[in-house]
């Protein structure tokens, strides 16, 4: 039997010296046996077979040897889930009465050592990373990592850095110094991400029940370091910014998102003003209410979204806030996507908040969701690429932090941008020469063109074409299941859009693994 260790190291055991079966911490969730001929690698599903979790530690679902759970087999190897999870809360595993769940594994036979047929199951999700795409950035949302806190908790404990080292202290946006202690220096989570080949994170920091009650000091402490340690851990290939869940004011949870360091209280007390002058920083500002967050969005250039919307502290938001003010203003982006519940029984992960896209682009001012991971802390050993996905940005080049980062606000407030798990593509897509975030305008016969391009590890199984009248949701299914692995194709499609406002794209594998385009608007030809 041979695996790689949640480090990525080549391991192999005999099964003759197993006297019962074991739990291994894998890195790619798969393990090869040797036979006579060749070896047979099993792995699941990358994404689609692991429900979501806070954390993302190795849960060791792989297993090897004899008498798995008190069964007479001399020997045998596969892949479980705990009946307890991570002993925190039950399995995010929605299986809804009268629906068939579909428990499905892959198994790849090679005539190559185990190995070789190793190697060939890493290509399928490109070794656990996410493509360069020419013309498009790689960023990805929503982390409670908490560095700031933990830098802040290291410091108290007096932690001492390593004097040789002029990384082991920072420079603070005031003019003054921080240390910083080595275990920190290179933290894991930034190691992973740059391993993994995101060219931009957003974080969602100080996810904490005291937050909104912290005063002006204890507030620019923790932004000034945040703002500090984004800057120290980005460079030219790497942007890390800043971000929070303040979860306040609005409803249910929610993200926020500036072009620019801001600094800002989550209260307003009596007498205080809206915004005041901070002798190093500039403008502090205070926001005690709805009007006063959406005031120091528009301020800022600043975004927001619903959070894991329909669900968790999100359960019926944004629809029980849809016609309020701030969620009809550009500064609210719509929502963010994540396979949450997982449901065995669907075609597709995550229609939840798919669902709820059609609906806000039925309800009326454009609206986009894109791709949220919602985890806390990451290590290198960590399955991290399960619960992934990330946002294919229209953009050439990663913003300099000290130059602001604007363009990512704008890629994301023009619905430029695709969301995938990672393993399908969607280089091009347009209807009638129009991409995502665009108007595009109907012939007078009320046909467009859907002009799409692919590129994918597993094979395919289908696109659908969906779009809405304001009302209603159509849908059109075209059939890709004499797709083979590791390919790409152009599909140019002549679709009826009579009544339609708007249209997007789905494209799923084999797999489940998937990608899903922003809405295209539509307007009708100007009658002559």
């Amino acid at each position: 039997m041979t695996w790689r260790d949640s480090l990525g190291v080549a391991r192999s055991e005999q099964p003759s010296r197993l006297q019962e079966a074991r739990h291994l911490a894998v890195r790619g969730r798969a393990v090869s046996a040797q036979f006579q001929n060749g070896s047979i690698a099993l792995f699941p599903p990358p994404h689609r077979y692991f429900y979501p979790l806070d954390y993302s530690n190795n849960l060791k679902n792989i297993w090897i040897g004899p008498k798995i759970n008190s069964q007479s087999f001399p020997f045998g190897f596969g892949i479980r889930h705990d009946p307890a999870g991570d002993n925190r809360y039950v399995p995010w595993f929605n299986a809804p009465p009268g629906t068939s769940q579909q428990l499905g594994l892959f198994w790849l036979l090679s005539a190559e050592e185990p190995d070789q047929s190793l190697q060939e199951v890493a290509r399928l999700t490109r070794e656990d990373r996410f493509a360069p795409l020419p013309g498009h950035l790689v960023f990805s949302s929503h982390y409670h990592v908490e560095h700031t806190r933990e830098l802040l908790k290291a410091q108290a404990a007096e932690e001492k850095p390593d004097a040789n080292k002029a990384s082991s202290v920072g420079r603070l946006p005031s003019g003054g110094s921080y240390r910083i202690p080595t275990r920190l220096q290179k933290p894991g989570f930034v190691r992973v991400f740059r391993q993994q080949g995101i060219d931009i994170v957003h974080l969602a920091e100080f996810h904490s029940g005291k937050t909104p009650r912290m005063t002006m000091a204890q507030r620019v402490q923790r932004l000034e370091l945040l703002h500090a340690e984004c800057r120290r851990l980005s460079d030219k290939k790497f942007l890390l910014l800043p971000g929070e869940e303040p979860n306040v004011h609005f409803g249910g949870h929610w993200i926020s998102f500036f072009p620019q360091p801001v600094y800002w209280v989550l209260n307003r007390p009596e007498g205080v003003p809206f915004a005041r002058e901070h002798p190093k920083l500039g403008k502090v500002y205070h926001v005690g209410g709805e009007a006063d967050m959406l005031r120091l969005l528009k301020a800022e250039a600043g975004l927001a979204w619903t959070a894991h919307p329909r669900i968790k502290g999100s359960t019926g938001f944004p629809d029980r806030y849809r016609d309020r003010l701030f969620y009809e203003s550009d500064r609210f982006l719509g929502a963010a996507w994540k396979a949450m519940p997982a449901d065995l029984s669907q075609p597709r992960l995550g229609s939840r908040v798919l669902d709820l896209l059609d609906d806000m682009s039925n309800w009326g001012p454009p609206k986009y969701v894109l791709g949220e991971v919602d985890v806390f802390k990451i290590e290198p050993d960590h399955e991290l690429y399960a619960h992934m996905n990330v946002n294919y940005l229209r953009l050439d080049k990663i913003p300099r932090f000290e130059d602001g980062w604007q363009p990512v606000l704008d890629a994301l407030r023009g619905g430029r941008f695709f969301v995938t798990t990672g393993e399908v593509l969607i280089p091009e897509f347009m209807v009638n020469g129009s991409k995502s975030g665009e108007v595009a305008t109907l012939s007078e016969n009320q046909q467009a063109k859907v002009r799409l391009k692919l590129k994918w590890t597993f094979p395919m199984d289908y696109v659908e074409i969906i779009s809405g009248n304001g009302k209603t949701v159509k849908r059109q299914r075209l059939d890709l299941s004499n797709t083979s692995s590791f390919d790409e194709k152009s599909l140019s499609v002549d679709v009826d859009l009579a009544g339609q406002r708007w249209l997007r794209v789905e494209a799923w594998d084999v797999a489940t693994n998937g990608a899903f385009t922003q809405p295209i608007w539509l307007q009708q030809a100007r009658s002559r």
